[in-house]
């Protein structure tokens, strides 16, 4: 299978109704029938979280939501009183991650990366006490057009990348192929012609560490579909964990809909299919207008492939970070990102210099670094092609 990041979100307009005390054993369908009562041109999809016996429901208005507040807290279901909750929070955001981790308890809507540092940030410190001396630089061209030329390119740029397992990312150092969510591939394409490297620091979901780090080896364009088929048929056969796509019909409550069933990565949802007159009002000049569906054979929902040189692959635990902010995400620490945040250049440096510096006490198996590290190439390293 093809290495990627977090899946699709289920379709959100930001109005959500936490639910909670589900019984066990409870289902996507049941819910979406249940919660389509008196709202079934209204209920726009539904996020279940099985393991912590709650779900998200998404109306299209708050007035709906609220309505579907009052109706449905301390109502019947399965024979037990369910638990409703307003999310105020819920305005979506395309880059938080899903699945249980993003969506069992609240979140402050986010920030946009800062694109100035403060004038006196923290200084970070290391897990060892010692004062990390930052020294800034400044951004005088980054990509820019001058006057006399072309745009400069500035030396590096660096990004965290999420994965929802770590058997994507152990895919990903054997193929050295990954897909970010699409949301995320203009700003590495950005960074890619703009910039001698792009460094990409990643992690793996709920694991409390980076996996690694690796530098951006291709551009991200339509023609990394060929890169899935240079794949050793060994590694592109793996389609158990594909995600599928169920159609549902409509029923005497609910609107026909489907389910994304991404099991494998903690993700099963159910979304109604928009109307014809939500269909009619995103045609543009009301021509008719192909959609694909997301399903096991439309690959591209995922992103689009692209090569990256694996560098070093020891693990490194986020309390070995501790202190080490990022002036370009609210000064927050660095582990406190969402997949495709990027870092202030210093700041990135010194992340990535953890990695060289760990020893097997570092969480995870040992490894050692798969390419020389930044700052050991004599010259400016080629991107292959």
């Amino acid at each position: 299978s093809l290495p990627r990041g977090p899946p699709r979100k289920p379709r959100q307009s930001g109005h959500a109704l936490w639910v909670g005390n589900l019984p066990p054993g409870t289902t996507v369908v049941d819910l979406k029938d249940h919660f389509s009562r008196e709202a079934s041109k209204d209920i726009e999809s539904l996020f279940l979280i099985s393991k912590s016996n709650c779900a998200f429901v998404n109306y299209k208005t708050e007035a709906s939501c609220t309505a579907a507040m009052h109706r449905f807290h301390d109502s019947r279901f399965h024979g037990v009183r369910l638990v409703c909750r307003l999310r105020r929070s819920a305005a979506p955001a395309s880059g938080v991650p899903t699945g249980p981790s993003a969506m069992s308890v609240p979140r402050q809507r986010s920030q946009s990366p800062e694109r100035s540092a403060s004038p006196h940030p923290p200084d970070p410190v290391t897990s060892d006490g010692d004062t990390i001396v930052e020294t800034e630089e400044k951004r005088p061209f980054d990509g820019e057009p001058r006057e006399d030329g072309p745009p400069a390119k500035v030396a590096e740029k660096f990004f965290v990348v999420k994965s929802l397992t770590l058997q994507d990312l152990e895919l990903s150092v054997r193929n050295g192929i990954w897909a970010t969510q699409s949301h995320n591939e203009d700003a590495l394409n950005k960074a890619y012609d703009t910039a001698e490297n792009v460094y990409l620091i990643f992690s793996a979901n709920k694991s409390g560490e980076y996996f690694g780090y690796a530098r951006m080896a291709s551009p991200i364009n339509d023609n990394g579909i060929d890169l899935i088929h240079s794949v050793p048929e060994t590694q592109a056969s793996e389609t158990s964990d594909t995600p599928k796509s169920i159609p549902t019909p409509a029923t005497e409550w609910a609107p026909k809909g489907r389910i994304i069933d991404d099991s494998a990565r903690g993700t099963i949802f159910w979304e109604a299919d928009p109307s014809e007159d939500e269909e009619e009002e995103n045609k543009p000049d009301g021509s008719v207008q192909p959609v694909e569906l997301d399903g096991p054979n439309t690959p591209q929902t995922w992103g689009k492939p692209f090569r990256i040189d694996w560098i070093s692959t020891n693990r490194l635990p986020f309390y070995r970070t501790r202190g080490l902010r990022n002036p370009w995400n609210a000064n927050r620490e660095v582990k406190i990102a969402r997949d495709g945040t990027e870092l202030e250049p210093g700041v990135g440096k010194r992340l990535i210099q953890m990695f060289h510096r760990l020893g097997p006490q570092a969480a995870g198996p040992p490894a050692i670094p798969l390419m020389p590290m930044p700052g050991q190439m004599a010259g400016p390293q080629m991107r292959p092609f």
